[in-house]
């Protein structure tokens, strides 16, 4: 075996072998009856073809709550989702989820100009590996990848390599590139959500 860790309510493993490498346990409930699923990448893709984003909402919880950061102006409302928001004065990132009092998720929303100011004077560094210490993290932006090669009176390419630099240090922490706003708070929402049943305790089907 090279690789096992536990995920939530799954055990994710990498086995020593050519083939079906890939495969987890699954923890569930079914009719109130404890249930372990054994499933390989292969059977998954098998049940799901072509499957590649959740077709239901995501979090499968009810109701989430989402703290939003005092100093977040123009906040993402989640309109349409099944969300509560409240202003808290959060110590990293600008919306999170909680279990308990500890804070399990967060997510730093970046607009191209913030981004672009927080790596050329490298606050950005210092947000991520305080980002790095919480279960769940992640920097989303506003923007496409491709913006970064366009931001006026910077010599093209310097800052995708200061992103690429700052996802080798911080591999836990992704940064991902959205086209637009809506696209943004929809991402916010589903990390969110996800964090919250993967991490939170909360069980669902597989």
């Amino acid at each position: 075996m090279r690789y096992c860790q536990r995920r939530g309510a799954a055990i994710d493993l990498v086995l020593d072998r050519s083939r079906n490498s890939r495969a987890q346990f699954v923890f569930t409930e079914i009719k109130r009856r404890p249930v372990i699923f054994w499933q390989t990448a292969k059977v998954v893709r098998t049940a799901r073809p072509g499957v590649r984003v959740p077709t239901r909402k995501a979090s499968g919880l009810g109701r989430l709550h989402i703290d939003v950061d005092t100093r977040e102006r123009y906040p993402y409302r989640f309109a349409g989702r099944p969300v509560d928001t409240g202003r808290v004065a959060l110590a990293v990132g600008d919306y999170a989820v909680r279990m308990g009092d500890g804070v399990i998720a967060t997510v730093e929303r970046k607009r191209l100009e913030d981004l672009a100011g927080s790596l050329i004077d490298g606050s950005l560094g210092f947000v991520m590996a305080e980002l790095a210490g919480l279960p769940a993290a992640a920097v989303v932006v506003e923007e496409r990848y491709s913006a970064l090669f366009k931001v006026p009176r910077v010599q093209p390419g310097w800052l995708p390599e200061l992103v690429a630099r700052l996802q080798v240090r911080h591999p836990g922490v992704p940064i991902v590139f959205c086209d637009t706003r809506k696209l943004a708070e929809e991402w916010t929402y589903r990390f969110l959500a996800a964090a919250r049943r993967e991490l939170g305790g909360a069980g669902d089907e597989p």
